[in-house]
C-alpha cells in the first residue's frame, strides 16, 4: 500500500506518495540512485541548519528532483513533466520545513516488520538496481510496486528467504 501525504508548500497543499515504484520512477527521469541520493541528502542537512545553510547546489537539486518525483507520483495529471516547471509555482519556501516532512515519508517506504531468520550480517546498502532485482526475483511486476512500499517488498523477499 503505498503512503501518501499532503504537505503545505509556500501556502500551497502538496499531496506526495511514496511506494515501491518511486525508485524505478526517480532512475527512469534522472538517470540516479533514490537510495543513494536521500542518503547524501540526509547527511548533508545533517551537517547544516537553517541559519547557516551549507546545503551546496547539488543538495538543493537533489531535494527539488526528490520532491517533483514524489509530488508527480501522487498526482501525475496535474504535476508539469519537468521540476522546474513544478517549482514554477512557488514563489519561496524553505527546504528546512519541507524535507523533514519527506524524510518522514520516505522512512514509512523504508519500514519493515519481518527479520531474517539467517543470521549473517547485510553487507551492502540498498541500490535501485538491488531493489528492482529483488522485486523481480519475487515475482513482482510493475503494476504491482505501486501498490507496495520498498519495505513491503523487502518483507517479501525476506520471508521468501526464510
Amino acid at each position: 500500500m503505498a503512503i501518501r501525504k499532503t504537505i503545505t508548500v509556500d501556502g500551497i497543499e502538496v499531496p506526495f506518495k511514496a511506494s515501491a515504484t518511486l525508485p524505478r520512477l526517480y532512475r527512469a527521469k534522472f538517470r540516479k540512485d533514490i537510495f543513494k541520493d536521500f542518503a547524501a541528502l540526509k547527511d548533508s542537512v545533517d551537517e547544516s541548519d537553517e541559519e547557516n545553510s551549507g546545503l551546496g547546489i547539488e543538495s538543493l537539486e537533489v531535494f527539488e528532483n526528490i520532491a517533483w518525483t514524489m509530488a508527480k507520483h501522487a498526482d501525475p495529471e496535474n504535476v508539469p513533466d519537468s521540476p522546474d516547471d513544478w517549482l514554477e509555482q512557488f514563489n519561496c519556501f524553505s527546504i528546512y520545513e519541507v524535507l523533514p516532512q519527506l524524510f518522514e515519508l520516505w522512512g514509512m517506504n523504508l519500514e519493515t516488520q519481518a527479520e531474517s531468520k539467517k543470521s549473517r550480517p547485510v553487507d551492502r546498502e540498498m541500490t535501485t538496481p538491488l531493489f528492482l532485482l529483488r522485486c523481480v526475483q519475487i515475482g513482482l511486476s510493475l503494476s504491482d510496486l505501486d501498490l507496495l512500499t520498498i519495505g513491503m517488498v523487502n518483507e517479501m523477499f525476506i520471508e521468501k528467504d526464510n
